[in-house]
């Protein structure tokens, strides 16, 4: 759960304070983690995520990404992608796709092959 004292700073006007007490960070951190656990293995970058959620602000969603890292939901490894503005954007994962590897026809053929030859 975020801590709305972690949303703004100690010396922000008090208008930021109340701000920060009315945000559902974790409803909102949700509903983006939902958007990037559904790319799946592929991952996907900032601006598809805000595709996806066309009906919130940049800044709302964008703020969610650093709290979901922290929480260990998403993963960022380095991994790059070109975005509209034609600048580089992180990839990012949903942790529970992250490294994990599909299993592929050729895959398959080699495990009904050992099998049929009692490797």
């Amino acid at each position: 759960m975020t801590n709305p004292i972690t949303l703004r700073r100690n010396n922000d006007p008090y208008t930021s304070h109340e701000s920060a007490n009315k945000v559902e960070a974790n409803q909102m951190e949700k509903i983006v983690w939902e958007v990037i656990d559904s790319f799946g293995e592929t991952g996907c970058i900032s601006d598809q995520v805000q595709y996806a959620l066309a009906q919130y602000r940049y800044s709302t969603i964008t703020a969610r990404y650093k709290a979901l890292k922290d929480k260990g939901l998403v993963i960022v490894d380095g991994t790059a992608i070109k975005g509209e503005s034609g600048r580089n954007q992180q990839k990012m994962w949903s942790s529970r796709h992250y490294l994990h590897k599909s299993v592929t026809d050729e895959d398959i053929a080699q495990h009904q092959a050992e099998e049929r030859a009692g490797i």
